[in-house]
């Protein structure tokens, strides 16, 4: 990526019709290039992350004021070149936690990851059932540093079971898009 500056953009809205539309028609009428994105809606509330490249430099006050007409909160981060950092993709795990709803499931379960130095590339949770039989249900997809011992699947087993909850682990299979 010579000679073009990277930037990581945050879209927080209401949900509504139209969000992305907006956005990517403002990126493409200034020149911009989305590098790679992610989007969620939590409760109705839509946010949307992206890594965007143009071949000027702007400040990060310059591209939030592009966005002004959008109604869109928004923040803007020069960062340094986003496709030199690489993350491994061959030692890649899902990881699926199921248990009664309670504070601490989350901060259990990642600080163990940290722990045992395995890296979160995506977290996913959700209160599912009724209110009498609520689930909480986390998705983890996490990449583990080349070498890793197979022990960590038996030290998160051991937390989970600590904290009440049920824990799935699998092998991702990976496809280039």
């Amino acid at each position: 990526m010579s000679n073009r500056t990277a930037y990581a953009l945050t879209f927080v809205s209401k949900d509504r019709t139209g969000i992305v539309a907006d956005v990517t028609k403002v990126l493409y009428e200034n020149g911009f290039n989305i590098a790679d994105s992610s989007s969620t809606l939590l409760s109705g509330i839509f946010s949307m992350i992206l890594l965007v490249e143009h071949s000027n430099k702007m400040s990060t006050q310059e591209i939030e004021l592009l966005f002004s007409a959008t109604g869109l909160k928004i923040s803007a981060y020069e960062i340094s070149d986003a496709r030199s950092v690489k993350t491994e993709t061959d030692n890649r795990y899902i990881i699926s936690v199921y248990g009664a709803d309670k504070p601490g499931i989350i901060h259990h379960i990642t600080a163990k990851l940290y722990e045992i130095n395995v890296n979160i590339a995506d977290l996913q949770t959700h209160i599912a059932g009724d209110a009498q039989d609520e689930v909480y249900i986390m998705i983890l997809e996490v990449a583990l540093p080349p070498d890793t011992e197979e022990e960590w699947v038996q030290e998160l087993k051991k937390t989970a079971d600590g904290i009440g909850t049920d824990i799935t682990i699998r092998r991702l299979e990976t496809y280039e898009l």
